[in-house]
């Protein structure tokens, strides 16, 4: 596990490739459902597997302290794949980190952070909206702040 110690909760875990995550089966009974209700046999389980995936769609997109050298000097140390991106013909850069050459990481240093967050704001978004499909972007839909799983 690697905790981000951000006062959070953030953490990643990271399994051997073999290793899979499959759900559990059946729902505990909601009825006086608290704290103090066992569902170990209701929660997902790691299990090893004979086929495991080459790779996977899913990836995470994570921002560090380090810069890009210490970033691909980790990378490197373990024998796994590092480079620089340049996403979209250089609209943004980050680094992918392929764990075991299997699963990705996008890992953005401060200043590649610092671009992505200035591209995915909402005025930046209409306004490529707008260049790109000669129409306004439709009015936002804000979310309850309640949805926000990750602060």
């Amino acid at each position: 596990m690697v905790f981000a110690t951000d006062g959070k909760g953030s953490a990643v875990e990271i399994t051997p490739f073999d290793t899979v995550l499959i759900p559990g089966e059946g729902l505990p009974s909601e009825e006086n459902f608290d704290e103090n209700v066992r569902t170990e046999e209701y929660e997902a389980k790691f299990v090893q597997t004979d086929a495991p995936a080459q790779y996977v769609a899913t990836h995470l997109n994570i921002n560090t302290h380090l810069n890009e050298a210490e970033v691909k000097a980790i990378g490197e140390l373990e024998g796994w794949r590092v480079l620089t991106c340049n996403r979209d013909k250089g609209l943004f850069q980050l680094i992918e980190f392929w764990i075991e050459d299997r699963f990705m990481l996008e890992i953005m240093t401060p200043e590649q952070t610092a671009r992505y967050v200035e591209i995915t704001n909402s005025d930046f978004i209409a306004q490529a909206f707008q260049e790109t499909f000669q129409m306004p972007l439709p009015p936002p839909t804000v979310a309850p702040s309640n949805l926000n799983l990750i602060g």
